[in-house]
């Protein structure tokens, strides 16, 4: 199984486009580290299980996004959100 990598970008200096919960869940997981927390330090955090950072960081679809609100903010990070440039 291949390590996963980000998306297109550069966490530290541009935007990362996400289109999947896989995107997003590998943003997430690069940060955590990089900041050197666990996945129990970051639930504990934010208020949620581990079992749904768990899920978050390998992309499940289902998971709800209200806490991945809370924890992209307690990473540091932010959604922005915009038009679509069409080529």
């Amino acid at each position: 199984m291949k390590p996963k990598s980000l998306p297109l970008g550069n966490i530290d200096h541009e935007p990362i486009r996400i289109r999947s919960t896989e995107d997003l869940g590998a943003v997430l997981k690069v940060r955590r580290k990089k900041q050197k927390m666990t996945q129990s330090d970051l639930a504990a955090l934010a208020g949620t299980g581990v079992r749904y950072i768990v899920d978050l960081e390998n992309g499940k679809p289902t998971a709800r996004i209200g806490p991945a609100f809370k924890l992209i903010e307690w990473l540091g990070l932010e959604v922005t959100i915009r038009e679509k440039k069409i080529d």
